[in-house]
């Protein structure tokens, strides 16, 4: 069979419906006295009671340096924010990606360096499963926004925003989507004529087949409304979720190695046959920068949403701690937002940046922030009500390597 490649690399209301499950807390984090006496001398983890605020940033000011290791680039756009707010810090963002910011931080643990101060990324499995158990890093939540963050994502990590990967298809060629049902895309009409990016190295892809994997009796479910009969697995396959990859690898994916490239390749206008496909939400926005024809298939079976949460967190025996706790509240936004502040662009200017701060450079279409007093983005009228399928926490620490697995077993064959 042949195979389509390139570059295969190896608001509140609505957040209250996003699939994921974090309320169950991780391992217990593993006792260590040095660890214990940086927790007791930086006042986070059990020492965090009657936080002082104004003591932390000037305590932040005197440290005068934070690092910051991230997957996502718009943390750039964000420290440069950061930096004009409080020049009395030098800022340090390193633009690793899911993976490299996970691989970053064990591996400096492994040898006994702790330089990174802020850890900011995707990837449960690692992030609530091993570096948090491991003290390779320590949750913390601002005093201030406790009260405005639901449990399940405050703990056992903070969640700084629920993205979503979304099954995109251009508008110009498709007055409405081409697709109801996402089991259409295992059809020959729809040979190499799927777009995605491999989950082979990135975590938010991966956390996506989980979602569908989890979620399989909803699989099976949409499958028996499109076919009119329920779904036959193939040998050696365990469920709907799992036959859904196998097909849709069968139909020749198209791959590509980042998202930005996703959308210019179902966006672009004045195509006659455009492909379908699987990207970051947030790549709506090209629609306006770079005129593409983007749309989102949001009523799509079962779902054509799959969230994933991006979690920001202190890194353990961080050189830092106070620096950290501020940008950790700098990202989440000021305590004075309400359901009914009004924001204006440029966000990153103005009262509305005052307000926003670190969110403003993420406040766009795909990006949620967990708070219940955060209103929605722009253009994000259909997010509350469009259905949405995300893994828990446990289901991807026990399944994502069985996931991967079977993807790159069948994307070979």
């Amino acid at each position: 069979m042949r195979r389509t490649l390139i570059r295969f690399t190896a608001g509140a209301a609505a957040l209250a419906a996003v699939a994921f499950a974090f309320a169950a807390p991780a391992s217990a984090q593993k006792a260590d006295p040095k660890f214990d006496a940086w927790l007791k001398e930086s006042r986070l983890g059990p020492y965090q009671k009657d936080e002082v605020w104004d003591e932390v940033v000037a305590k932040a000011k005197k440290e005068g340096e934070l690092a910051v290791y991230s997957s996502s680039s718009t943390t750039l756009k964000a420290g440069e924010d950061f930096a004009k707010m409080y020049p009395e810090i030098k800022i340090k963002v390193y633009d690793l990606g899911s993976e490299k910011t996970i691989e970053k931080v064990v591996r400096e643990h492994q040898a006994g360096v702790f330089a990174a101060d802020v850890v900011y990324t995707g990837g449960t499995e690692a992030m609530v499963f091993d570096l948090l158990p491991n003290n390779r890093i320590v949750n913390y939540v601002p005093a201030s926004l406790a009260d405005k963050i639901p449990a399940a994502y405050r703990e056992p990590l903070l969640t700084h925003a629920i993205e979503a990967y979304t099954v995109m298809y251009n508008a110009e060629t498709y007055p409405s989507p081409p697709i109801k049902n996402i089991w259409e895309l295992t059809e020959p009409q729809w040979k190499s004529r799927f777009a995605m990016k491999s989950p082979i190295g990135s975590l938010s892809s991966l956390m996506s087949l989980a979602a569908i994997v989890e979620n399989s009796d909803a699989m099976a479910k949409a499958y028996q409304e499109y076919a009119g009969k329920p779904l036959q697995l193939s040998k050696g396959v365990e469920n709907a979720g799992y036959e859904f990859l196998k097909r849709l690898l069968a139909n020749d994916v198209v791959f590509y190695d980042n998202s930005s490239k996703l959308a210019n390749a179902s966006g672009t206008r004045g195509q006659a046959k455009p492909p379908i496909s699987f990207s970051v939400m947030h790549y709506m926005t090209r629609n306006e920068t770079d005129k593409l024809a983007n749309a989102i298939a949001y009523d799509l079976k079962p779902a054509g949403l799959f969230t994933y949460p991006t979690f920001i967190a202190i890194g353990g025996r961080a050189p830092h701690p106070n620096a950290a706790k501020l940008f950790v509240a700098f990202m989440m936004g000021s305590k004075d937002i309400t359901p009914a502040t009004k924001f204006e662009q440029p966000f990153r200017q103005g009262k509305s940046f005052e307000l926003l701060q670190g969110m403003a450079s993420f406040y766009q279409i795909g990006t949620f922030s967990p708070r219940t007093d955060m209103p929605a983005p722009p253009l994000s009228e259909a997010w509350p009500k469009a259905p949405k399928l995300g893994a828990s926490a446990e289901f991807v620490r026990d399944n994502v390597a069985k996931i991967s697995d079977f993807w790159t077993a069948e994307s070979s064959r």
